[in-house]
């Protein structure tokens, strides 16, 4: 991932991940028969380290939906917290223009199957009577706006360092005061 990240998905080649990796070529290849498909493999590894999924099927969350969103908020901000994930945005907003798949392959594989697990834990939510919202697509989409906004933009565009624990909490902290006094 780092040869992808530092050289970019065009310019890097399998050679240059392969000596990166300490393989040979060959070895590379028979796992991956692509860079497309190796690439695809490395976003689904980059984005199982956001445990949106677990947290939001805890019954600690699902008994009480400012924990629930406290544990998600939290998890999102701390995935985003790596300079990989700031790195890995980066890229594929400068390659998406060449290379629509990829772009495609980052939503799919990662970002939206990660928002499904909020909408459903929304859903499951509302469906308790814990919260009130007509639209869960569009809830689960303001919350991690309201997280990403303040931690996340700035940072891909090399305007801002990383946020600190502190201020990671009390952003997440103010997404779920803002967000339960809409919805709950």
């Amino acid at each position: 991932m780092n040869v992808l990240l530092t050289q970019g998905y065009d310019a890097a080649s399998m050679d240059d991940i392969a000596a990166s990796a300490g393989v040979s070529r060959r070895t590379l290849f028979n796992q991956f028969s692509t860079k497309e498909v190796l690439f695809e493999k490395a976003i689904e590894y980059f984005w199982s380290r956001l445990p949106v999924v677990q947290l939001s099927t805890t019954q600690e969350a699902l008994a009480d939906p400012q924990t629930g969103l406290m544990q998600i908020g939290l998890a999102i901000a701390d995935f985003w917290a790596a300079d990989t994930s700031i790195k890995l945005a980066r890229m594929i907003v400068r390659e998406s223009e060449r290379f629509p798949s990829l772009a495609k392959n980052y939503l799919e594989l990662g970002k939206v199957p990660a928002l499904g697990s909020l909408i459903r834990y929304l859903a499951q939510q509302n469906a308790a009577g814990h919260l009130k919202m007509e639209d869960t697509d569009l809830a689960a989409r303001q919350f991690v706006g309201m997280i990403n906004e303040p931690l996340v933009w700035f940072r891909v565009l090399g305007l801002k360092d990383e946020a600190n624990i502190t201020q990671r909490e009390r952003v997440v902290q103010e997404a779920v005061r803002t967000f339960l006094s809409r919805y709950a």
